[in-house]
């Protein structure tokens, strides 16, 4: 009984064995399960090559305003922060009143010059009557025309008096030099304008960045191109602008490119002072195929990227273009419309059944 069992046992186990070896590795019918993977469709994309500059911005116009003559501050007419028009007087020096005195002393002079040019004019034709009948000798005519023409020219002197008189007058007067916002007054009644700054006006109606880029952008860079500004102290708020002027050629000292950048629709949250990263758009190539810069999977000759065929990944070689703020160009290797995977690539192998599960 003990044989008879142990025979059935040596059997099973045999036919086990039989069995396994009957369906070795190479039968065994199981499927591999498919890779789950993201796509996108490609579509047209505006890339862009971007220059990038730190820069403080100004006002259209600026200045600095000094008394041409000095004196002292009798009155200051404006307040920090207002809007004035060109021509708009601000500060009162003491040296009104003087001008105006110079003024009246000078116009007097004119009168005084003026009546002796009369005088001498009508002794001179007299004279000249004398000599023509031969009643006053030569050098008499001589005389009369010389008195005449230092009359003449002492009249020259008094109107040019007077108009230095009148100039004084005006410089007695601060005005603004064009439509602006007063900025910093430093002008204060009783204190002297000698060798000091006034008043600072702007013109706010157009900002301005003075910028310099890289000696790289060059040759790109040109009078309309697009640009932007972004400023941290507005929540990264950013403005549209355009170039309105770079230079040919690089800064011996800097070794860099100056350009101007102007920005007219801030709707007067961009003021005068403050600080942005500028960014230049150098070059744009519109209705592109650009992707995201994780979706290349780099090999030792270049890039690579997944696509779906069929259900299946088909890797693809690519040539890339410009990059711009992780984006980068495709030139070759990729066509629109074709679904691109752009998460679970990085380790899928080409011909793999795949399983998209977000488009």
């Amino acid at each position: 009984m003990r044989d008879y069992r142990f025979s059935i046992l040596v059997t099973v186990i045999l036919a086990g064995v039989f069995l396994s070896i009957g369906c070795g590795p190479g039968q065994i019918d199981e499927e591999e399960p498919p890779v789950r993977v993201s796509v996108e469709v490609v579509e047209p994309f505006n890339i862009s090559s971007i220059a990038y500059a730190s820069a403080r911005v100004e006002g259209l116009e600026e200045a600095l305003i000094y008394a041409l003559s000095p004196g002292k501050v009798e009155e200051v007419l404006v307040s920090e922060g207002d809007s004035v028009t060109a021509g708009q007087r601000l500060v009162r020096l003491n040296t009104d009143q003087q001008a105006s005195a110079g003024t009246a002393s000078a116009a007097a002079g004119i009168s005084a010059a003026q009546a002796n040019v009369d005088n001498a004019s009508s002794n001179y034709r007299r004279i000249q009557s004398l000599y023509e009948a031969g009643a006053v000798s030569e050098q008499q005519l001589e005389g009369a025309l010389a008195s005449l023409e230092a009359a003449q020219a002492q009249l020259s002197q008094a109107r040019a008096g007077y108009a230095q008189a009148r100039t004084n007058r005006d410089n007695s007067w601060i005005t603004a030099p064009f439509d602006g916002e007063i900025g910093r007054i430093w002008a204060r009644v009783g204190n002297s304008s000698a060798n000091t700054p006034l008043i600072s006006i702007s013109n706010n109606s157009v900002i301005v960045a003075r910028i310099l880029l890289p000696e790289e952008d060059l040759l790109n860079l040109k009078p309309g191109l697009p640009a932007y500004i972004t400023v941290s102290s507005l929540d990264n708020e950013s403005f549209p602008g355009m170039v309105v002027s770079a230079s040919s050629t690089v800064d011996q000292i800097s070794g860099l490119v100056p350009v101007e950048v102007r920005f007219s629709e801030t709707g007067g949250r961009l003021r005068p002072g403050m600080a942005g990263r500028v960014a230049v758009l150098t070059e744009t190539f519109e209705n592109s195929i650009a992707v995201h810069e994780s979706t290349l999977r780099r090999t030792h000759s270049g890039y690579q990227v997944v696509v779906i065929e069929n259900e299946e990944s088909v890797i693809r070689d690519v040539q890339v273009g410009i990059s711009s703020e992780g984006m980068v160009q495709i030139t070759d290797g990729l066509s629109f419309g074709d679904s691109l995977v752009v998460a679970g690539q990085t380790m899928i192998q080409d011909g793999a059944v795949v399983e998209v599960v977000s488009q």
